[in-house]
């Protein structure tokens, strides 16, 4: 796999905006990589231990319906192991669980899954991240914070996958047209910061792509820099 890395972020797996974002991800691994009779194969890093697989065997149900096959589910906490990454790694795209944003890193940094997962991205695969899984592929997660996401497992260490130069907060309430949620960004984190790392915002509706180092909105996501407000499109 030597193509373009290509990231959907998702608030919100079941909206429109989501199944487009995913859509233009598996039409680019298809066009760069696959014999178009292959079906694409999406491996599951799960965000904690799912003694029921409910969250994976709905996300599978979304991604049969694009034509791709979610397999290949990851467990870094109950029945680990290094061959089940490797497994994951070897799939042609990864989908990054939702769930407890500061929990997920931590089990990753712990089973020092983070250069693997790195390692995977750089080879120009495909990630696709739902809530804190998005949120995993940016350079940290302190805007998990802004989400309602609690560091209750007393995590040190922010830094995360640092797969594109923004941050991201997805399930925003716009309401308020963004207002809220940026004065609170700004008083989370350093303005040097949101100049060099602009926070993506997105409602439930909303997602994007990041291919070829270029946003692709799909809905309506703003991108707050520190100072304005935009959109996305």
């Amino acid at each position: 796999m030597t193509g373009k890395l290509t990231l959907a972020l998702l608030s919100d797996i079941h909206c429109s905006a989501a199944q487009q974002a995913i859509a233009c991800v598996l039409d680019t691994l298809t066009e760069a990589h696959l014999p178009s009779a292959d079906p694409i194969k999406v491996g599951y890093l799960a965000s904690a231990h799912e003694p029921e697989r409910d969250y994976y065997r709905q996300t599978q149900v979304a991604y049969a319906a694009l034509g791709a096959e979610l397999c290949c589910y990851t467990d870094l906490q109950q029945d680990y192991s290094a061959s089940a990454l490797q497994a994951l790694c070897q799939c042609d795209a990864i989908h990054l669980a939702g769930g407890d944003t500061f929990a997920f890193l931590a089990a990753i940094q712990q089973r020092g899954a983070m250069e693997c997962l790195q390692a995977f991205a750089a080879k120009g695969a495909a990630m696709i991240g739902l809530s804190a899984g998005a949120m995993l592929m940016t350079p940290n997660i302190t805007s998990a914070s802004l989400c309602g996401d609690h560091n209750q497992v007393q995590l040190d260490n922010l830094s995360a996958l640092g797969l594109l130069p923004y941050q991201f907060v997805p399930h925003v309430d716009f309401s308020q047209h963004g207002v809220d949620i940026s004065v609170a960004a700004a008083q989370l984190i350093a303005s040097q910061e949101l100049a060099q790392y602009p926070l993506i915002l997105c409602a439930d509706s909303d997602a994007l792509v990041y291919r070829e180092q270029q946003l692709i909105g799909f809905g309506q996501p703003l991108l707050f820099d520190g100072v304005a407000l935009m959109a996305l499109t």
